[in-house]
């Protein structure tokens, strides 16, 4: 979905001016908002030829491989089961 660049100026000139009547704090939240619809934008025009992430089905991913048996390692002194054995 391309949104027009007329769409985003409309929407950054909305922002500037909550930003100009609103108290620090809203002034902020808009001027985030100018920011992001800003990178929107620009980001846009330096990867023309970008498209939307396409989802990876899942069999071309290889299945992952079970564990047949599982072994402690035993060492003389150690702790047991203790994350600490050293």
């Amino acid at each position: 979905m391309t949104v027009g660049h007329e769409r985003v100026i409309a929407e950054i000139e909305k922002h500037a001016r909550q930003a100009r009547m609103g108290d620090s704090a809203k002034m902020r939240e808009s001027l985030a908002a100018i920011r992001a619809l800003c990178d929107l934008v620009l980001e846009g025009e330096q990867q023309p030829g970008a498209r939307a992430p396409r989802a990876i089905p899942l069999s071309a991913s290889p299945a992952p491989q079970p564990v047949l048996s599982e072994k402690k390692l035993e060492e003389d002194g150690a702790n047991g089961d203790s994350l600490f054995e050293f």
